[in-house]
């Protein structure tokens, strides 16, 4: 999504339908988020951390369910939206 500005027609072609709802939902507020198969929801600031985060979960027998980068200069709506 960063190269958007400078490829506009090719980002003019997607179709969000045929994408993950909670993703479109995620990349309207400007957060980062994959979901994935388990159990433990993350929410995070920055992308190390949430890496560092989905490890720890791993190694404890945990299975994380999402990858949530809410990023440093999030705002209160961002945050209520990304919950």
């Amino acid at each position: 999504d960063n190269a958007s500005f400078r490829q506009a027609d090719i980002f003019a072609q997607r179709d969000s339908t045929q994408e993950d709802s909670r993703e479109v939902a995620a990349s309207e507020w400007d957060l980062n988020y994959i979901g994935l198969d388990g159990n433990i929801g993350c929410m995070v600031n920055g992308a190390g951390l949430a890496m560092a985060t989905m490890d720890i979960i791993s190694l404890n027998g945990g299975s994380p369910a999402n990858f949530l980068d809410v990023g440093g200069s999030a705002t209160t709506k961002q945050i209520k939206a990304a919950f």
